[in-house]
This record gives structure tokens, C-alpha cells and sequence, in this order.
């Protein structure tokens, strides 16, 4: 047998987990590797408040003495008692193009996931939905957008040789600022004249962008309609007060205040845009193999970062008819004219037909698409 495989229980396989996928994309010139702190971060059941209400077990697989895979095999009790089902989830997933390599891995997060007590799997999710997720389908040569994932194009062939089989899909959309300056110029005086006709007819719906004063609140108060608005889409799970303040602590060190944009009507939050600047461009400009090495050239990167990514969008659906949403559309395009490159995503296939109104107003083109997978066994 070529490989072997441990399960990651101490300092030592900790640091080959990571070394694995550094491994694997060891030649790919547009896959971004995190420090390692920022990975173990998610990982790390000791601190991330995730694991509150969820448990986790890893694997690495080696060839010899080096690292060449990985894997997690995770249980979200929140998820399923919100969805009453025994899912298990796998995540953190590497491999080289070798089914042998893969059977190990999933082999091993299917009989943890047994244990557990779950029938059904899906995944990649690292570590849930509210993080990185899926395989890539398309867009290999474009380098991932903060919290997005990424992975060699032989991961969908590899994984459903293995059993898994696709189950939904998402996408994402990137925008050009320079590229398209006349056409977005054009669209923002159109945009700027409708929203003037709904001020007229609701002059009580402000838009406000955050201030280092009150992001935090604004943050909380986006989170609690989020969880109501989000509700109904697909694999949604709540992200709890831990989980948010968590957030909040991390992002904070990088989120520019005025890109978090809430709509009020009557005082009271009725929608939100929230986009945060693209690390990862930050990450892929920062050299060397160790953290030490890396942290001072990636704070240097980041108050330079040119992109940025909307993660969150959402309108009370109650009041959506008082045009809420074209003025936030109007509030992302002007934010998005600060930036050279923009990113929007992921969307899931059932809601690319409520981007309509956003693809009139600015010229996105499908840049990314994202699968996940899912499979059931026997008592499922």
C-alpha cells in the first residue's frame, strides 16, 4: 500500500495537515495558502466557538514521510437539529489525483461520521457553510476571493469516483471597475435618479455605511435579520452570538467600517451589503514557508488590497416592494468604484435570477462556479 494514514491528535500532525496542502498545490500558481495559524484557527476546537455546538476528527494521508492528504470529518448539532437529519459533513479535503489516495480519506470520514451516528454526508464544507465550501468547477485559473474556496480541477472526477455525487451548485461574479468605467458611469446616474423617486416616496429609508464607532452593532444587528432573511435558503444553519462576535474579532483587523451598508426604514434595519476586502490578494503577495515570515510582509499588503468581496446581502422581505434593494444596489456600486476588482459571491443556481437587477447595473461576468456533494448509505 502507497499510502498510509494518521489521525491529527498532536502538534506534530497538526503542522503535516498543513503541510499537505501545501503539497498539493505546490505548482498552482493561483491557489493562495493561508498562514497557518489562519487555518488552524478554524480547526481549533479549544477556541472557535463553531465547535460549541459541533465536533470534528482529521486525517492526513501520507506517501512515505510526506503529507500528500487530508481530511475532516465533521458533526454540526445545530445544523441538525435545525434540519432534524443525521448529516455528517467532510471538509479541509486535499488529495492527489489518485482514487486510492481519496477511498482512504473518505473511508475514514465515513466510518467516523458512522460512529456518530450519521446515514448521510455531504461536503467539502470547511468547517460549515458559513466558511469555505465546495469543489470548483470552473474558473481554475482565477485566484480565490477571501472566504471562497478553491481546488485542482480533478477533484470532481475523484470524487464522485468515489461515491459522492453532486447536489447543488453556486456560483460567482466578478466585476472589472476600470474595464467597464463608462458603462458603470452611465448605469450610476440611472440608478442615482431612481433612488431619488423612492426617497421621494419613502423618505423614511436611509442608507448608512458603518463607522468604526458602531460596527460592532451594526454587525449584530445584520446578523439577527440575516438569520431571518437567510432562513430559507438552502443548507442555511443560524450563526449564533459566539460565532458572531468570534467573526467580528477576526475581521475587524482588516474590514473597512464604510463597506458594511445598512438600509433603515423608520430607524429600524430592514437590509444590509456587507463586503469586506479580499485578503487573499494580501496572502498571495506574502513569501516564505513559515508564519513569522509571512505576517510582516501581509501586514504591509493589506491596507493596499484593490478587492473586495460582498459576503452578505439581504432586504426584509415584508418591505422589499419600498425599492430597499435598488438603493443598496445603488450604495454597492458607488462602494465598488473605490476598488479595482470586485466579487460577488457565492450564489446558489435557485437565486441567480434575483441578480437581475444588480447584472442591468453593473456589467458582472460568471467568473467561478462552485459544487457540493452528497451521499447516503445503508439505514439512511
Amino acid at each position: 500500500m502507497r499510502y498510509r494514514l494518521e489521525r491529527v491528535e498532536n502538534r506534530r500532525r497538526q503542522a503535516d495537515f498543513y503541510r499537505a496542502r501545501c503539497w498539493v498545490y505546490r505548482h498552482n500558481p493561483a491557489a493562495v495558502i493561508p498562514l497557518r495559524r489562519m487555518e488552524w484557527s478554524l480547526l481549533d476546537s479549544n477556541e472557535h466557538p463553531f465547535y460549541l455546538h459541533a465536533r470534528r476528527a482529521l486525517w492526513a494521508a501520507y506517501d512515505g514521510p510526506q503529507p500528500v492528504g487530508r481530511i475532516a470529518a465533521i458533526v454540526d448539532d445545530l445544523h441538525n437539529s435545525h434540519y432534524q437529519d443525521r448529516l455528517g459533513f467532510f471538509g479541509f479535503f486535499e488529495s492527489p489525483n489518485d482514487p486510492h489516495c481519496a477511498s482512504l480519506l473518505l473511508n475514514a470520514a465515513r466510518e467516523w461520521l458512522c460512529e456518530q451516528g450519521c446515514n448521510s454526508m455531504r461536503g467539502p464544507v470547511s468547517p460549515s457553510m458559513k466558511g469555505e465550501f465546495g469543489v470548483l468547477l470552473t474558473g481554475h485559473e482565477l485566484p480565490p476571493y477571501i472566504m471562497m474556496g478553491y481546488s485542482p480541477p480533478y477533484y470532481d472526477s475523484l470524487l464522485q469516483s468515489q461515491g459522492p455525487r453532486p447536489v447543488k451548485k453556486f456560483f460567482s461574479f466578478q466585476i472589472n471597475w476600470p474595464e467597464h468605467h463608462a458603462e458603470i458611469l452611465a448605469n450610476q446616474r440611472h440608478l442615482t435618479q431612481v433612488c431619488e423617486r423612492v426617497h421621494q416616496r419613502f423618505p423614511d429609508i436611509s442608507i448608512r455605511p458603518a463607522t468604526p464607532a458602531n460596527l460592532d452593532t451594526v454587525l449584530r444587528e445584520i446578523n439577527r435579520i440575516g438569520n431571518t432573511i437567510r432562513s430559507r435558503g438552502w443548507g442555511f444553519v443560524p450563526m449564533t452570538e459566539a460565532e458572531l462576535d468570534y467573526m467580528v474579532k477576526q475581521i475587524r483587523r482588516v474590514i473597512r467600517p464604510h463597506t458594511v451598508i445598512a438600509a433603515y426604514w423608520q430607524d429600524r434595519l430592514v437590509g444590509y451589503n456587507v463586503t469586506i476586502p479580499n485578503v487573499n490578494w494580501a496572502l498571495r503577495r506574502a513569501r516564505g514557508h513559515w508564519d513569522w515570515l509571512r505576517l510582516p510582509q501581509l501586514l504591509y499588503w493589506l491596507p493596499r488590497i484593490p478587492q473586495v468581496r460582498t459576503i452578505a446581502v439581504g432586504v426584509d422581505p415584508n418591505i422589499r416592494a419600498k425599492g430597499i434593494a435598488t438603493m443598496l444596489t445603488k450604495a454597492m456600486v458607488d462602494l465598488g468604484s473605490q476598488f479595482v476588482e470586485w466579487e460577488f459571491g457565492w450564489i446558489d443556481e435557485a437565486n441567480l435570477p434575483s441578480l437581475s437587477a444588480l447584472r442591468r447595473a453593473v456589467p458582472m461576468r460568471q467568473s467561478k462556479t462552485y459544487q457540493l456533494y452528497e451521499e447516503t448509505w445503508s439505514g439512511g
